[in-house]
């Protein structure tokens, strides 16, 4: 196996992305490094898996972390939903900005082999059809809410291509549309679509609003599927050029509230508002570039991811409510 004996590091490991990733790395036969920060923690040990507290904005940690290792995964990212991306879009820029331009050059300064980048369907263009990976640098990103984050994400994979071509460090460049599962956050001020969905639900909240008219299409990529195309691409693609890691299926998002609403059987009466932050209608890509050269395709349904973040969200709150008690 590729990852059999080599030294990992998991930049971001207590995040949604990381907590998919570390098992499936250790169970290849990997030694894995992988940093939490402040309030999220890493619910896995493992004799190959050092767990360590850094602060990923702080160089010096973060030298200290890349130290030795063979294969760097750069999981750790500042994310918010459609309200925080219109109220702190550019607080979101230059957080993301100044954290992946240092880690970017972290990873080629401390000589790792490859390095990998998780980039955004935002940096497409809107073209009312899935995007191809030949389109990222065409024309702006969907402007107006798409357009800085977009930007700063051509920006960022740009690094990875100086990098990747004036040292020895491989750069992967991953673009995944939406993506969701257990380990998501959960916290209503910030979280995505589908976590936001899953809470109000669980709280049945009655009216049930929804920001948007539920028209806007999206493809949703369950964790497990994400890791495993990340993992590929690391292993078959570091070239330094995007790969869409997405689901090939797209639904609106009233489908995905009603089928949040079916598998918790709830039934409110849903007020949808148009005058709310909402993102661009269609936001799609075509994952066919994976399935040609990664022979990776995603496996995981809708109905079925949702009902495993369902309960994987639900065990949180029972253990939750026991410490309580």
């Amino acid at each position: 196996m590729f990852y059999k004996g080599k030294n990992v590091f998991v930049a971001g490991g207590a995040g949604l992305v990381g907590q998919c990733l570390i098992p499936k790395l250790l169970d290849q036969g990997a030694c894995v490094r992988a940093t939490e920060y402040r309030t999220r923690r890493i619910g896995l040990s493992h004799k190959r898996l050092e767990i360590i507290s850094c602060d990923l904005m702080d160089t010096e940690q973060s030298r200290v972390a890349f130290k030795g290792m063979d294969i760097v995964f750069l999981t750790a990212a500042k994310i918010r939903g459609a309200k925080g991306i219109k109220e702190e879009a550019s607080s979101l820029i230059l957080y993301n900005l100044s954290l992946h331009a240092r880690l970017i050059a972290l990873a080629a300064y401390a000589g790792v082999e490859r390095c990998a980048f998780i980039s955004s369907s935002y940096a497409y263009p809107d073209t009312g059809r899935p995007n191809v990976e030949n389109e990222a640098f065409v024309g702006d990103p969907y402007i107006p809410t798409n357009y800085g984050i977009g930007w700063l994400m051509r920006y960022l994979e740009t690094l990875c291509k100086h990098f990747h071509r004036t040292t020895k460090t491989r750069y992967v460049i991953i673009r995944p549309t939406a993506y969701y599962g257990p380990h998501d956050n959960f916290n209503l001020g910030e979280c995505h679509v589908i976590p936001a969905f899953i809470v109000k639900a669980v709280l049945r909240m009655n009216p049930f609003e929804v920001w948007g008219n539920g028209e806007e299409v999206r493809s949703f990529t369950y964790i497990e599927d994400l890791a495993e195309g990340l993992m590929l691409a690391v292993e078959k693609y570091a070239e330094a050029e995007g790969i869409n890691i997405c689901t090939k299926e797209s639904y609106r998002v009233k489908d995905v509230l009603a089928t949040v609403l079916d598998l918790l059987d709830f039934h409110p009466e849903i007020r949808f508002d148009s005058t709310k932050p909402t993102m661009i209608p269609y936001r799609v890509s075509d994952p066919g570039k994976a399935k040609e050269i990664l022979g990776w395709q995603a496996k995981t349904g809708l109905q079925e991811g949702l009902r495993s973040t369902i309960d994987w969200y639900l065990g949180q709150q029972t253990a939750a409510a026991r410490k309580e008690a």
